[in-house]
Parts: structure tokens; sequence; C-alpha cells
């Protein structure tokens, strides 16, 4: 009987001692071997992914972008080797552990994503998501925002331009090159010239919870900084829909697409603001990343305020729990800083 354990947690031992993997950060880098959870980039699609213990040990699945029809160092092995029979690819690990065989050849290389090809169909499906955006419906986008706790007239113009919802959107798979389609809102991500896409999943209207959550199209990059070129209080906050409830309240955000960014985030704050608020999530990573940028923030001079949750696990789930209360939390703010 194959065990598919031990196989699974040697590749994921190898990608990592022979730097085959690619880390958000630095924090990444180091958590990784530790056993700790952290995020690497996906070596076929470059899309941020959550790594996950493999049961009974402590080494990591090292991939698990689920939009590729994959989900462990296997899958990455035999797609980055042209293997398409699952025993074949179990006798060249093998012959891999004994020392007999190299991973990855030259013909196969680990990042196809990087190649002629795999970039033409990157951009293949950025011209399909821009699509959606020139026919988006309004209408439609608002009456699913309306879901989140979130009223689509309140946000600036700037920002409601940079969402739509789409019941399906067509795209490429990089890896298999198979066209699939799903649902959900997208939201419009620009740094400086770059634009990317993030779509969070729905099914039959209702925002998908586990599972394949989240499509990245194009690089990591934030969202809601069109909103705050002339803000002097700008919020920091983890998820799209964060920002957006925010926005809502009145207080411009910007989402930094997760903890991993959390460094990144004193470069996407324009030269007018003077005073940051911290409202990540509550929970442990996103407590951790609050005390990290309160360091980074103190350093580059900048006052900061930390909006702490007070309903649900984020700032989404506070305004479909209580909008009042995390209005009041906001203008709070707004009065200690007049």
């Amino acid at each position: 009987m194959t065990d598919f354990k031990a196989i699974n947690a040697f590749l994921s031992d190898y990608l990592f001692s022979s730097g085959r993997l690619d880390f958000p950060s630095e924090n990444d880098r180091i958590r990784y071997p530790r056993g700790i959870h952290c995020y690497v980039y996906c070596p076929i699609c470059g899309a941020k992914t959550s790594t996950e213990i493999i049961k009974g040990t402590r080494r990591f699945k090292s991939w698990q972008c689920d939009h590729l029809s994959s989900s462990s160092p296997l899958d990455l092995f035999m797609l980055a080797s042209g293997i398409k029979d699952t025993s074949e690819a179990i006798r060249r690990v093998e012959e891999l552990r004994s020392g007999k065989s190299v991973p990855f050849e030259e013909k196969h290389p680990l990042n196809p994503y990087r190649d002629d090809k795999s970039e033409s169909l990157r951009m293949m499906n950025l011209e399909l998501v821009e699509e959606v955006f020139s026919n988006r419906d309004g209408n439609l986008t608002g009456i699913y925002l309306k879901k989140r706790g979130i009223d689509f007239r309140l946000l600036p113009e700037t920002i409601r331009s940079d969402i739509a919802y789409t019941p399906r959107l067509e795209q490429i798979s990089q890896a298999t090159g198979k066209v699939f389609h799903v649902s959900g809102v997208i939201f419009r991500n620009r740094y400086h010239d770059e634009v990317s896409y993030t779509l969070r999943k729905t099914d039959k209207g209702f925002y998908v919870s586990n599972g394949f959550r989240v499509l990245q199209i194009g690089k990591i990059l934030p969202f809601g900084l069109a909103g705050t070129i002339d803000s002097k209080i700008v919020a920091i906050a983890e998820g799209s829909f964060d920002s957006l409830s925010l926005y809502a309240v009145g207080l411009p955000a910007v989402s930094i697409s997760g903890v991993a960014n959390a460094r990144k985030a004193p470069l996407y704050l324009s030269s007018c603001c003077t005073d940051v608020v911290l409202a990540l999530d509550n929970d442990e990573a996103g407590m951790e990343a609050t005390a990290e940028l309160g360091e980074i923030l103190k350093e580059s001079k900048r006052n900061f305020h930390i909006l702490r949750i007070e309903e649900g696990k984020d700032v989404n789930e506070w305004i479909q729990i209580n909008p009042k209360s995390l209005e009041d939390a906001v203008n709070k703010i707004f009065r200690r800083l007049k």
C-alpha cells in the first residue's frame, strides 16, 4: 500500500531544502520548517496559498491551489515533471528518495507560469475579467454586497468602479490549459501602473466559506488605494470586504490581502496620510500582524490607532452583525483625531 503521507512529506521537505519554494515574506520562510502556519507562492500560477500541516507530521503540504485541481506536493511534482500517471510519479519519487533521480528536468520548468505560453494565458485571463467590468451590472453587484452588510451606494465612485459581480467568469487554468467557470464578486486591485484581480467565489449567490474560495488573477496587489489618495486618515484591513465595510462607514481603507502582506502596508500610504487605523482580523495572526505593523509605523513616524473588533472575527462580520456599532467605533476615532 502506497504511503502518500510519507511521499508528500518527503516532497514538501525537498521543495523547501532545494530552494524551490517562494515565500511572500522572510517571516513565512522562517515559519515553514518550524511547522507553523505560513504562506507560499504557488509554483504553478504564482498565487499566494496557505500551507497545511500533513496529518501525523509537522511537515507541510506546500501547495494547494484548488482552482488548479491540485492540493499536494505530489500533484505539483506531476505537473512540473509532465507526468500524468500517478504510479509513474510514485516510482520517480521513490527513485528520488533513494538518490537515483532528479525531480524536475529542464524541459519541465518549475515555474511554467513564467514562460511564453503561460504568460499568454495569463493575459487572456486578464482580458476575460476586464470584459466583465466593461459589461458589469451595478444592480447585481449591489444586491450581492447587501448580503455582506455593505451598501453599494455609500461607497466612493472610485471604489465602486473597481467592484463587479459575475455569475459566470470564464478562466483558463495555467497548469492544464482547460477552461473553467466560476461565479463571485471581483475586485480590481491597483498599485502604480499595475492591475490585477481577485475573485471571491459564491455558490448560488452566497459566499463560499471553505474549500476553493479565492481566485487570484495576476499579481497580489492592494485593493482600495484609489479612495485614499487625499486622505489623512487611512485604515489597513486584511480582506477586500473588510475594506469595503470601512468605506461604507466613512473610513477610507486599503486591503492588503492577508496578514502575510502586512509589511508592505506602509508602501501603500500616500504622503498626506498622517494617521493609520489598523483594522486587522480578530485572530492570533491578525493580532501578531497588528503588533508588527505598529512597530513599523512607529519607525516611520506615523501615528497609528487600533480598531478593536468588537463583534465577529473581522470588520465585515462586524458590519453584518451590528453596523451601528462599527460606525460608532469609527466615529470615535475621528473625534479623537480632531
